[in-house]
């Protein structure tokens, strides 16, 4: 049952149905075509052959009788003799004279309208073939001649009726006739030929089909072997090609690109899963160091509260992490629900910059807000606030004390602009193409405290936004964020 699974074995099979419906149609066609072509001619020749007799006859009778012209049958100069007896000298004499009834290689009968034989050149057995009565031939009897099939001895006859007229007055019927034995025989080969023909010619057709089939998927089982040695701990390998162009290297090569997809997909969820890991490690260590310590030896309240302060700062930056990550979950998901509306970017930096006030202080840092415009977007207030957040908590991290950090707010004729600039320690040029990616850090950066997921996070905000976020910065001279949203019309 697995056998006719094969796509292989179904083409052909639907190959071979198809040619055998079509040779089977040309067959038939051509058949029907030769046989009545031939009866075709057949007919032509005895029509021809009583027409030739019909005129031989008139020119004789017209030379003999020249009233003969006008239509009359005068046989004998001023009378007029239609007895058959008359009529039949006068035709056996145009019979020696003319002899094309001995040379003609049809059957001929001339008779009379009363049925007497007239003139025939049948000999031998012929002589016993039996024509039919003319007058129960309703076609010829309106028409003056027709076509017939009869059968003597087990051999099929064409006959062709022809009567000829005087005036309107019918005198004779001239009857020519053949064989159709011959056609019959050929017609029968030619069948016999088909019938034998066809089925050689599909099964021949099959086998070389199957043959070219077989190599035109041979990459096709290359594809499949090399298919199911790909599994999730060997990604790298890749399905061959051809290169020919053609539907199996085409198909090939999607499938790499997918493949290569997947791979780029399976490294992340593994480069997650191990950043995840690693960072969720150090606090959970911190927490339950200072727990240890706590349980060894009985210490006094105000250091059973400094290790709890300590504890909650470290569960505090657990669940920040885990938000950050639900987010980043949601947001590759697209289960993230904005609810966007029309705000003020005025109303969302200056509670941003108010939260981070005590913190700036405290690191002597020098903060100015420059609202050169006052720009109006729809967003959602919640989101944008913590995208304005992730950026400003950057610069504070990586500027030091005494250093200077500004916002400026701004808008064109269809975006605002919100840059956020420090003189903090900055990032290398080649480093700003992967700030955005999760869990990556500089070298510089890995000394203060985070995950890596704050601008990648900004990153995802903005673009649901449909704003852009761009860095520029230099090693050791500060960094400079650029938030461009589109207003609100």
């Amino acid at each position: 049952m697995r056998r006719f699974q094969s796509v292989k074995l179904r083409l052909t099979l639907w190959y071979a149905f198809v040619l055998t419906v079509l040779l089977s149609l040309f067959a038939f066609l051509m058949y029907a075509e030769f046989a009545r072509a031939l009866y075709r001619d057949t007919d032509k020749n005895l029509f021809y052959q009583a027409l030739e007799v019909e005129q031989s006859l008139r020119r004789y009778w017209e030379k003999m009788n020249p009233s003969a012209k006008a239509g009359r049958l005068d046989l004998k100069p001023a009378s007029s003799l239609e007895t058959v007896s008359r009529l039949q000298e006068v035709l056996e004499k145009w019979k020696r004279e003319n002899r094309l009834l001995g040379r003609s290689n049809l059957m001929i009968r001339l008779e009379a309208m009363d049925h007497k034989r007239l003139l025939s050149n049948l000999g031998g057995w012929q002589r016993e073939i039996i024509f039919p009565d003319f007058e129960r031939d309703s076609f010829f009897m309106e028409k003056g001649e027709s076509f017939q099939i009869i059968h003597f001895q087990n051999q099929p006859f064409r006959l062709y009726y022809r009567l000829v007229r005087f005036r309107t007055e019918p005198v004779l019927v001239i009857q020519t006739a053949d064989s159709v034995q011959e056609i019959k025989r050929a017609l029968q080969r030619l069948g016999f030929i088909i019938l034998i023909s066809i089925p050689g010619a599909v099964g021949a057709a099959c086998m070389i089909g199957w043959f070219f089939m077989k190599r035109a998927f041979c990459p096709l089982d290359s594809i499949v072997r090399k298919a199911r040695e790909i599994t999730g701990d060997h990604l790298e390998g890749r399905l061959p090609r051809t290169y020919a162009g053609d539907e199996l290297d085409r198909l090939a090569e999607t499938l790499n690109e997918m493949m290569d997809r997947l791979e780029l997909s399976t490294r992340a969820i593994q480069d997650f899963s191990s950043n995840i890991s690693h960072e969720l490690k150090t606090p959970l260590a911190i927490i339950r160091g200072e727990i240890d310590l706590a349980l060894r030896k009985t210490r006094s309240n105000e250091e059973l509260i400094q290790t709890l302060g300590v504890i909650e700062g470290e569960v505090n930056e657990l669940i920040r992490l885990v938000d950050d990550l639900m987010l980043l979950v949601k947001s590759d998901a697209k289960q993230i629900h904005f609810e966007k509306r029309k705000v003020a970017l005025t109303d969302i930096l200056r509670p941003v910059a108010e939260r981070f006030r005590e913190r700036i202080q405290t690191r002597k840092i020098d903060f100015a807000l420059n609202f050169i415009d006052t720009p109006e977007v729809e967003g959602d207030e919640v989101y944008l606030k913590r995208l304005f957040s992730n950026l400003l908590d950057n610069a504070i991290k990586f500027t030091s004390e005494g250093g200077r950090i500004g916002i400026e707010l701004k808008k064109s004729s269809r975006n605002a602009y919100i840059k956020i600039s420090d003189n903090g320690i900055g990032i290398e040029p080649q480093m700003l193409t992967k700030v955005f990616s999760r869990f990556y850090r500089t070298d510089q950066a890995r000394a203060h405290e985070g995950a890596g997921l704050g601008l990648n996070i900004a990153k995802t905000i903005c673009e649901a936004h449909q704003g852009i976020i761009e860095v520029e910065s230099a090693l050791g001279a500060g960094t400079t964020v650029t938030v461009c949203l589109p207003l609100q019309h």
